[in-house]
């Protein structure tokens, strides 16, 4: 298993945000969309479990 440092945060949050805006463009196939999607819940994964080690969870 991988750990997630702080310092990464920025990187993470950044691909989160382009996902994001990827994900809402209509010029993207569904089985695009699909693929895409796997990667942005991955990348919101990684951000709460830097949040939470970092003593940030809400």
């Amino acid at each position: 298993m991988a750990t997630h440092h702080l310092v990464h945060r920025s990187v993470w949050q950044t691909a989160a945000d382009n996902g994001a805006v990827l994900l809402a463009s209509p010029r993207i196939s569904p089985a695009e969309k699909d693929r895409m999607r796997a990667e942005h819940e991955r990348s919101m994964r990684v951000l709460e479990e830097i949040d939470t080690a970092a003593g940030k969870a809400g």
